[in-house]
């Protein structure tokens, strides 16, 4: 059964006791905790909110640039939340820039290595995401920084939206990190290019992304993040979270030759 983590990055104004339980009845089995909730969290809520919905609170998401000033100190203190908290993996970009200088780029690397020994060191694992505007905005970056830290402690954070913006085939993106992939998620919401949903970038071959998902062998949460609802209540956010669960679901349908057989 495919099992799917919800971002409570868009439930930012809200509390967690807010909308995490719904969450639970939507049909998410894990949260990836946002700054505005991972900063102010106790760990007894934690624990608590984990026993009443029976939640996985999978990880955490960082957006610091590690080159911005004292980013590697705030990143290493995310990293002492975490374990505060006891959530296992911490979601972070890479900084920099797409126009990076090679010594821009060696230097971010380095503080990245440094991050990842960090880590370790407290026995959580990082998942590296690209992101358009930042030194990883491409499948080419992002192999660079995998090759250059092969640690089992930094693994590869699967969107197909940003290698898509980058200019690359997502599908040929998610085959060639396969092997340091830790976790997967959809950008979802309102498209502020096209006003569609669920899906950002439409466009994309979302049947062909799925069964590469599927063929590397990916079984964890798939995280949905939905975006672009300025709501005054959880629940459109919730619902908008349903409905992208939904739709997804329709495209990890394998069609053959006399049947349909869902995964």
């Amino acid at each position: 059964m495919r099992t799917y983590c919800a971002s409570t990055l868009p439930f930012s104004p809200f509390q967690l006791t807010e909308f995490v339980g719904e969450l639970s009845q939507n049909g998410m089995s894990a949260i990836e905790l946002a700054q505005d909730h991972f900063s102010v969290a106790e760990a007894e809520t934690i624990a608590a909110l984990r026993e009443e919905t029976g939640l996985r609170f999978k990880s955490m998401l960082s957006t610091v640039a590690v080159d911005a000033p004292n980013g590697l100190e705030v990143l290493i203190s995310i990293l002492d939340t975490a374990q505060r908290l006891s959530v296992p993996i911490v979601s972070i970009a890479s900084g920099g820039n797409e126009d990076a200088t090679a010594r821009e780029i060696e230097t971010i690397i380095d503080y990245l290595k440094t991050v990842t020994e960090e880590a370790e060191a407290r026995n959580l694992t990082l998942a590296l995401y690209a992101h358009e505007g930042s030194l990883a905005y491409n499948l080419e970056r992002t192999q660079r920084i995998f090759n250059a830290i092969p640690s089992d402690t930094l693994g590869f954070y699967y969107s197909p939206y940003h290698f898509h913006r980058a200019g690359d085939d997502p599908v040929v993106a998610l085959r060639t990190l396969s092997e340091r992939l830790f976790s997967v998620y959809f950008n979802c919401g309102v498209d502020s290019r096209t006003g569609s949903e669920p899906f950002w970038a439409p466009e994309m071959d979302f049947p062909a992304i799925c069964k590469e998902i599927d063929r590397v062998g990916y079984t964890e949460e798939i995280m949905l993040i939905y975006l672009g609802l300025k709501a005054e209540t959880p629940q459109p956010i919730i619902e908008g979270v349903s409905n992208a669960r939904a739709k997804l679901e329709t495209y990890f349908i394998v069609k053959s030759k006399n049947k349909l057989t869902y995964i």
